[in-house]
């Protein structure tokens, strides 16, 4: 038997749909929100607890240790880059003169959108990012291509549980029956619906850097960087975690009034306040062990196509973004219609086909 949801009061829903209104606009309209990000999410994450009254122990506990884990892995694998950079650099050096560079990135694209299903996205993107510095690009085709890879690494994700928690999440929720989940439950029953995604997006990328070969410069970093910065950029992901924790928490009466137990179409637009919503968290509502097939593919489809629209929707675009330097109304800019194209073809085949 399912176990009611507690009734939201209007006033709360009301000025958590207020402070979810600010999450989305002032990042693009405060050029203090967007310099000091992480900081501003914080401060939202902890309006939308304290308005939610969900402060405790546990939950400051939570904040205090979700971002550990990528914390340790963005350390070790910026220490690892930047020790062994002469080495992965000649390798990366032969991979893009073997290969124009149209076709070079589109197939890192490809290799990082399937491959972060098995080495996580933090890992995914902070390759990508690590990439993308040693290949100078003019900044707006980093830009897009940053943005393409961080859509593909999303999607990809979503085909086992070790990317992300929001895989964990589906497989604990259906390991019993009907479905009974296994380690390849989201691959049998997604792959065929992000395959073809990810191939896109690194066709788009591919042609984001059509005109590479006349501006592209590539070096090998002599200087090493300072630990002093890679923990500074370490201490603002801890951040920007941490404040994703408070604000899926905090704003989760307000998804759970407004979301919960919507039929498959209806939940597929809705999912677009994954933008501000952590995936894990809306799966987590969601999700019920008597969902049908056919939901559970709108649901989930709905999660990783709208993630990636804005810049802290998605863990590896703050990861990437954060190492690239890429502000929120660059992200904006190149995400949003893409996140809008690839919602529109979804709809439509998942309508036609489902």
């Amino acid at each position: 038997m399912e176990t009611a949801l507690p009734q939201v009061p209007l006033w709360m829903n009301i000025l958590l749909g207020i402070v979810a209104l600010h999450l989305l606009v002032m990042p693009l309209v405060s050029r203090w929100a967007e310099s000091h990000l992480e900081l501003f999410l914080l401060a939202i994450g902890a309006a939308a607890v304290t308005i939610s009254g969900k402060w405790s122990g546990e939950l400051i506990h939570k904040t205090l240790a979700a971002p550990v884990y990528v914390s340790f892995i963005v350390v070790v694998v910026s220490v690892i880059f930047n020790n062994y950079s002469r080495y992965i650099f000649r390798i990366l050096f032969a991979f893009f003169r073997t290969l124009e560079p149209r076709y070079s990135f589109a197939l890192l694209v490809f290799i990082l959108g399937l491959g972060s299903s098995l080495v996580s996205v933090t890992v995914a993107a902070l390759i990508l990012a690590e990439v993308l510095q040693v290949v100078n690009l003019e900044h707006n085709t980093t830009v897009k291509i940053t943005v393409f890879a961080c859509y593909a690494i999303g999607l990809g994700a979503v085909l086992t549980p070790l990317a992300e928690p929001m895989g964990l999440v589906i497989n604990n929720a259906l390991s019993g029956p009907p479905h009974h989940a296994d380690f390849f439950f989201l691959l049998r029953h997604f792959f065929g619906w992000i395959a073809p995604a990810i191939c896109g997006l690194s066709v788009a990328a591919g042609y984001a850097a059509r005109h590479a070969g006349t501006t592209m410069q590539m070096h090998i970093r002599e200087d090493k960087e300072n630990y002093s910065s890679i923990l500074r950029r370490t201490l603002h992901i801890y951040m920007f975690v941490a404040a994703l924790t408070l604000i899926s928490t905090g704003l989760r009466p307000l998804a759970q009034s407004t979301i919960t137990h919507l039929g498959g179409k209806v939940l597929f637009l809705a999912n677009a306040v994954s933008v501000i919503i952590d995936n894990a968290t809306l799966a987590a509502i969601e999700i019920v062990p008597t969902i049908s097939s056919t939901d559970l593919i709108y649901m989930i489809i709905g999660l990783a196509a709208f993630g990636s629209m804005l810049l802290q929707g998605n863990l590896p675009n703050i990861v990437a973004a954060e190492k690239l330097g890429i502000k929120s109304r660059e992200w904006a800019r190149v995400a949003v219609p893409t996140g809008l194209i690839l919602m529109g073809v979804y709809f439509i085949l998942l309508f036609i086909f489902l």
